[in-house]
């Protein structure tokens, strides 16, 4: 797709992600479904049909602090098998 505002630079793309302008616009390039979760205070964005997740930064958003150690090992859990992709 071309860009078509030529005053922003187009999206980075790390593997079946677009990165968008900031972390929350984190979308799969496939169109499918994404979800954030946390796993202490790091982001993580999973799209499940492609079973990839990547890290999108930590401390950006408060909502880790209102979750707990239960909470991030079934969300690491959600992603075991899936490929993480270093944002390179």
């Amino acid at each position: 797709m071309k860009n078509s505002n030529p005053t922003t630079a187009p999206a980075e793309r790390n593997g079946n992600f677009d990165m968008g302008e900031c972390f929350c616009d984190v979308r799969c390039v496939h169109g499918h479904e994404v979800r954030m979760f946390n796993i202490g205070r790091g982001h993580f964005v999973a799209c499940d049909k492609c079973r990839t997740y990547i890290f999108v930064g930590a401390n950006l958003k408060s909502d880790w602090r209102q979750e707990n150690k239960d909470i991030w090992h079934k969300n690491s859990d959600s992603v075991r098998g899936y490929k993480f992709l270093e944002f390179v």
